[in-house]
């Protein structure tokens, strides 16, 4: 079978990438192992959630996914709060941009569902689902999967995740840690209405945060140590409830816990982009500290980024496709990552005077007037 690009992983990233790269006309193979259960409005939501920034929805709307989206669900926040003690926060508000919103939180699989659905309506897509790649050649562009199917194409798109197939076939190689903590997630049923906002208090063991969805539902983010999340996990639900509201800042209404999970954090970058015929986006290309929720926002840029580079050159010109994608991503992941990095290290340090420093920073950013503002535009996507 013969394409002009493969692409390895029908995530996010991937399902993104296959319809920028079929909209200009060229034939594309998406693959991926895993299928997903359809959606029902009856379910509660899944606990993979992610924060779209407004770049990620304008690309999606482009791509004409977003109406399928908010056919199914996404809920819209307006504003977010940023603080470690009381009396020390920063505030952001869309009207203070004057925009309608900040993003929208929807949960992965919807996001999934909602670019298959675009995908299997493409003429110019071929969505292979339930295949694995058991060979791929990346000098060749060819991949053999499972069911001995051989794929040929021009290039090969590794969005196949942090442990990709097709970067280990390149031989690039990964620098990067894991992280001492791990993401405990939540969903529950709040007895309450509550506000379109969501917020982050920063703790020396890591954040507590709160994450809005539709009707009455949120998903709580709380960070730990590996033991501390261990006991989190075998605690019961009754247990589980009373630790959370312990734990939690007073501004968190009663709730019902639904489901609960936990993920390791870690910080990977390739070493390079691409080799031989094969570029890599989204998470076979960085995996970042989820603190800002800028993951799959980051990935949907390197989608925008390469698509651009794509429409600048011939499919032929490979190399300058993915140098140009490169120039323009590296940099700006890299600092995103290491931005990352510092306010985590900053607010989990107990040192006293950086403790008293740190609050000081909240408490004038919120009054920082146009500088705030143009770092809200920036987050959320308005500013590349």
């Amino acid at each position: 079978m013969s394409y002009d690009i493969c692409i390895l992983g029908a995530g996010m990233v991937g399902g993104a990438a296959a319809l920028a790269c079929a909209n200009m006309g060229y034939k594309v193979a998406l693959i991926d192992a895993h299928d997903i259960e359809p959606f029902s409005s009856d379910n509660p939501p899944d606990l993979r959630v992610s924060a779209l920034n407004m770049h990620s929805v304008t690309l999606l709307k482009t791509l004409d996914v977003w109406s399928e989206v908010r056919a199914m669900r996404a809920t819209a926040y307006t504003g977010l709060s940023c603080w470690e003690h009381e009396g020390f926060k920063t505030v952001f508000n869309a009207s203070d941009i004057q925009a309608e919103q900040l993003g929208f939180f929807v949960e992965n699989r919807v996001l999934q569902l909602a670019l298959w659905q675009s995908c299997r309506e493409h003429e110019n897509i071929d969505l292979l689902i339930g295949h694995r790649p058991v060979d791929i050649d990346a000098s060749e562009a060819r991949v053999v999967l499972d069911d001995t199917t051989a794929i040929q194409s021009q290039i090969i798109i590794a969005a196949d995740g942090a442990h990709s197939q097709a970067r280990a076939a390149s031989k690039i190689g990964v620098t990067g840690w894991q992280y001492a903590q791990c993401a405990n997630l939540f969903t529950v049923s709040i007895d309450m209405g509550f506000s379109a906002e969501t917020w982050q208090q920063f703790t020396p063991d890591g954040p507590l945060a709160f994450l809005p969805m539709h009707d009455n539902y949120a998903c709580l983010v709380w960070y730990s140590d590996k033991a501390t999340s261990d006991e989190l996990m075998a605690n019961a639900n009754t247990q589980l409830t009373t630790k959370i509201k312990d734990t939690f800042p007073n501004c968190l209404n009663d709730f019902i816990l639904l489901d609960k999970a936990r993920f390791g954090l870690t910080r990977q970058h390739a070493n390079a982009y691409s080799s031989d015929r094969v570029v890599l986006l989204g998470d076979a290309a960085h995996t970042i500290n989820p603190l800002a929720g800028q993951g799959v926002n980051l990935g949907f840029k390197d989608v925008a980024a390469f698509a651009d580079a794509l429409r600048q050159h011939n499919l032929a010109q490979f190399k300058d496709i993915f140098t140009c994608y490169e120039q323009q991503r590296r940099p700006q992941n890299l600092l995103m990552m290491s931005a990352m990095d510092v306010i985590y290290a900053t607010f989990s340090n107990r040192f006293k005077p950086l403790q008293l420093l740190r609050n000081i920073a909240l408490k004038v950013a919120d009054n920082s007037g146009p500088l705030k503002r143009q770092v809200l535009k920036y987050a959320i996507g308005l500013h590349k």
